[in-house]
């Protein structure tokens, strides 16, 4: 039986870069037997998640959100998707967060998120690529999501990379290095 990632949407996000972001998961996933699905409702950002002083989100207070919203669905993992400047203590920015499944509370969905803001070329007031905003996406979603499957980060040439600037998120490759790749296939051969 297939195991199902569920993507989330968070505020405000075009539909066509979230049922884009489905069909390369699914490219990347399917030899593990994970098909890639979507949300039926999406969330809204509130109030209380916001830091005026930082003009941020705090993305551990969304994923809480996020958790609380899915607990009662019992989804392989859940993939939160925001396009709002999101930040982690005691980092300036995040591009994503996820919870690691051997820190979490049995019974807790193990979900990740990914804010799509600074992967976007206007962010940093540059002429707009289409083609790295997409890829850029999907790094940091199978990243993150490596990340809910017990992968720590990697030094080798592989998308478990850390990346602190958007540099980094474009010289790493989509996909894990022959490391991680046997560190998850024995994950996923334990479940």
């Amino acid at each position: 039986m297939k195991k199902i990632i569920e993507l989330l949407k968070i505020g405000d996000l075009e539909q066509t870069i979230f049922v884009k972001l489905k069909d390369n998961l699914e490219n990347i996933f399917n030899s593990f037997n994970i098909s890639i699905s979507i949300f039926k409702d999406a969330i809204q950002l509130e109030k209380a998640e916001y830091n005026s002083e930082r003009r941020q989100y705090n993305a551990n207070k969304i994923l809480k959100r996020i958790i609380n919203h899915t607990k009662d669905f019992h989804a392989f993992r859940i993939l939160g998707v925001m396009d709002q400047d999101i930040y982690s203590e005691p980092l300036n920015f995040v591009f994503g967060i996820a919870i690691n499944p051997k820190k979490r509370i049995s019974g807790v969905p193990v979900v990740a998120l990914i804010s799509i803001t600074r992967l976007r070329e206007k962010f940093y007031r540059r002429p707009e690529n289409n083609d790295f905003f997409e890829l850029r996406i999907l790094k940091e979603a199978i990243h993150e999501l490596g990340h809910t499957f017990s992968l720590e980060h990697c030094n080798k040439f592989c998308i478990m990379q850390f990346s602190n600037t958007l540099m980094d998120t474009d010289k790493k490759p989509p996909q894990f290095c022959e490391s991680c790749l046997k560190k998850l296939t024995i994950f996923f051969k334990s479940l």
